[in-house]
């Protein structure tokens, strides 16, 4: 693994740990990708808010599509929403980490999408 992809990865779960709270002994649900796109949409099925009901289904479709570096994206856009409540949040902070955890390894493994959208994620910090 390249320097700048650890830093990529260490950026991208940093941000998810702080924006889910550092305190206490909380940390994100752990969800594999084929999970991710039935758990998020569970957390979010009975959502008022017709943007974060958007930005969810949104990001399910585009998991179940496997594009992972868009639905990263939205997730990490929903993360940063006010309105969520701490289960929607815990959900959303499982799914950034199964995501990031699979283009650091497309990444790893030569995906030069993959790569660039992990430098572009650690200069956005």
């Amino acid at each position: 693994m390249r320097l700048i992809d650890k830093i990529a990865l260490g950026l991208l779960l940093a941000g998810v740990l702080v924006s889910t709270g550092c305190g206490g002994d909380s940390y994100p649900t752990e969800m594999t990708l084929e999970d991710a796109p039935e758990t998020i949409a569970e957390a979010f099925k009975d959502e008022k808010n017709p943007n974060i009901k958007a930005m969810a289904t949104q990001a399910t479709q585009l998991l179940k599509a496997k594009n992972y570096t868009a639905a990263h994206g939205i997730l990490k856009q929903l993360m940063g929403l006010p309105d969520l409540n701490p289960d929607q949040r815990d959900l959303i902070a499982g799914g950034m980490m199964a995501v990031a955890e699979n283009l650091n390894k497309a990444a790893e493994q030569g995906n030069a999408e993959a790569g660039q959208y992990l430098k572009m994620q650690s200069f956005g910090k």
